[in-house]
């Protein structure tokens, strides 16, 4: 009876051993499953969002404008109404980035979790659109600040440098449309790879669990 007991004892240990085990292997299992979800989550959306980013700064830069765009601005009292039409005119790409303010705020915020969790890359490509769109802004505000008061206030060549910032397609060789094109395929370097692997791995999965209910 005393080495059936002893026996029992050690039984009742190695379940228990054995139970501590599969606790754990579960408990890591679970902690990859979530930490893989929460990237592959990350991934799905912060390569929409550069998706996204590109498309808007399409529509930033879009030759085609009307003086309506530009009317949100704080129209002079002694204004004529020539004056102010040619003055919404120029204040139109100002007044698109402004209507997208919060779409780059919110674009951005990602920068800093992705280079966390896959490194300087990932910073770098966020850096890349956000001097992109930085240098929009930054044309279309110093060309509406040189014109606004005389249509004649920069010379052509410095006019010419700052409209193909501003407006698509008036350069062969766009500076902005290629930092875009970059930064996605940088992006999509780090993002796509996380993506497909999932997608795979559901995919296995799904023929083995169908092979098992077959047999």
């Amino acid at each position: 009876m005393e080495m059936i007991g002893k026996l029992q004892d050690l039984a009742t240990l190695g379940a228990t051993v054995i139970g501590g085990y599969v606790a754990l292997g579960g408990l890591r299992a679970w902690r990859r499953e979530t930490i893989g979800k929460r990237d592959i989550e990350l991934c799905q959306t912060v390569i929409e969002r550069f998706y996204e980013a590109e498309h808007k700064l399409g529509i930033l830069r879009s030759p085609m404008s009307y003086s309506e765009e530009g009317a949100t601005r704080q129209r002079e009292p002694t204004e004529s109404d020539t004056e102010a039409d040619r003055r919404n005119h120029l204040f139109v790409p100002l007044a698109r980035f402004n209507s997208q303010f919060e779409f780059w705020s919110e674009f951005l915020s990602y920068k800093f979790r992705m280079k966390a969790l896959f490194g300087n890359e990932a910073a770098e490509a966020f850096d890349i659109v956000d001097r992109a769109a930085r240098s929009f802004r930054a044309a279309a505000l110093t060309r509406y600040n040189a014109l606004y008061r005389n249509p004649e206030g920069l010379n052509v060549e410095t006019r010419d440098r700052f409209e193909k910032v501003i407006w698509e397609g008036l350069d062969d060789n766009d500076a902005l449309a290629k930092a875009m094109k970059d930064a996605i395929a940088k992006m999509e370097l780090i993002c796509i790879p996380i993506v497909r692997s999932t997608s795979l791995r559901k995919q296995l999965a799904q023929i083995w669990l169908h092979g098992l209910a077959g047999i």
